[in-house]
């Protein structure tokens, strides 16, 4: 082993170092959620746009724990890996909720919109799964905006969306809304090393 000094190490980038350029960090707040809403949502008008520039938070748990089989001789055992419980994925995504000059919460609004083509508590209506599944891409960028991750969310359905609670005794303003999807697939995009999953790609919409 070298001894431990910045000149040696791969990722400083420092003169006369092994290494060429110095390794970036991950930032966690770098990145863009882009909608591709169910058919009925664009016919009424829905702006992606907006959703996108609101949605602040996304869950990207996408490597869930493989449940372990096991054999005994005796007292000995030995392990194998079982198959995943399930294959589709569940994700949460929050958005920020604000109010325009003619008092629609267009974030919310658009959320709860796609969760009455699920389920509709005011009228009771109901509707096929082709008619309510859209699409959610998420980019991950570095700081000049080159797309180091993309996690596209096939066959989405929103599952729930969150409630809140008015109190006279509140300081708090409601900063969020908390929607929940689920997808039947994903696909993951990334650069390995020599081996590209997905080109380099730059953020924007």
């Amino acid at each position: 082993m070298p001894l431990p000094h910045f000149t040696q190490l791969l990722m400083t980038g420092s003169p006369g170092g092994p290494g060429t350029l110095p390794e970036e960090v991950v930032y966690l707040n770098l990145f863009e959620i882009t909608f591709i809403f169910p058919t009925i949502l664009q016919a009424q008008g829905r702006d992606p746009i907006m959703q996108l520039q609101q949605a602040n938070s996304v869950d990207l748990n996408l490597t869930p724990d493989i449940g372990v089989k096991d054999q005994r001789f005796k007292y000995s055992t030995r392990a194998y890996m079982g198959t995943p419980e399930k294959t589709h994925i569940d994700f949460t995504i929050k958005h920020n909720v604000n109010v325009n000059d003619k008092g629609n919460m267009v974030t919310w609004n658009t959320l709860k919109a796609w969760y009455d083509l699920v389920w509709n508590s005011q009228n009771g209506t109901v509707n096929y799964k082709s008619d309510i599944i859209g699409t959610v891409i998420v980019n991950q960028h570095d700081k000049k905006g080159v797309v180091l991750r993309r996690v596209t969310f096939q066959n989405c359905q929103i599952t729930g969306l969150a409630g809140y609670s008015l109190d006279w005794g509140s300081q708090e303003i409601m900063s969020n809304v908390e929607a929940k999807f689920v997808a039947d697939y994903w696909i993951d995009e990334y650069i390995d090393g020599s081996f590209t999953i997905a080109p380099p790609l730059v953020a924007g919409y």
